[in-house]
């Protein structure tokens, strides 16, 4: 049951997308990801897997594809901000997992169009969470504004994943793996919480 094409990988996709939209590191707006597995494959969300699902997928709903973005496995269709994921991980050899998403405290930088500051530990290595050129929603121009954001900081990716802010839109982290991924999105959520609490005190 459990022996389809990269099934272990898929579930833990599956299951990290779940704990994204429980813990609202992400909202029904949308939210994607992806993962390298070798040279010849990646695997990636579906479409309106938040909306449609809640996250509620299976690893069977994880599609595996090509660098070209032709499905190999999974159900459904890809996610409309593949573009962006398939540029980073053919491109960076650094990152082997991007995520995009709508972070309930995040989301209020980006409606206002301003860079998180690092003001807690846990960013220091990362720095400031900065603005990533403003462009289209799903277009290629996003796509390639994202490469160009992450390219110009290849110097940090060996030490620590990053996280860039997508104007208007939401948050895409990288990292050496998805849990490192996973863990840019929420460090860099409770900035975001610390910056706009501490004006209170």
């Amino acid at each position: 049951m459990n022996d389809f094409l990269y099934y272990r990988e898929r579930a833990n996709l599956a299951r990290t997308m779940k704990l994204l939209f429980d813990r609202k590191l992400t909202n029904s707006a949308g939210g994607n990801a992806a993962v390298r597995l070798n040279d010849q494959h990646m695997i990636i969300t579906p479409s309106k897997m938040s909306e449609n699902k809640h996250c509620e997928i299976t690893p069977e709903d994880i599609l595996v594809c090509d660098y070209d973005l032709n499905i190999i496995d999974g159900n459904g269709v890809l996610s409309r901000e593949a573009t962006m994921h398939q540029l980073l991980l053919r491109n960076i050899p650094e990152i082997n997992a991007s995520i995009h998403a709508h972070p309930e405290y995040v989301m209020v930088f980006a409606a206002a169009n301003k860079v998180i500051k690092s003001v807690t530990e846990a960013t220091q290595k990362m720095g400031d969470c900065e603005l990533v050129e403003q462009a289209k929603a799903y277009s290629k121009d996003l796509a390639e504004n994202v490469l160009k954001f992450f390219q110009g900081k290849r110097h940090l990716l060996n030490i620590t994943g990053l996280g860039g802010l997508l104007p208007y839109h939401g948050i895409v982290a990288v990292g050496k793996s998805l849990e490192q991924a996973f863990s840019v999105i929420e460090r860099i959520e409770w900035d975001a919480r610390c910056n706009i609490f501490g004006k209170l005190i």
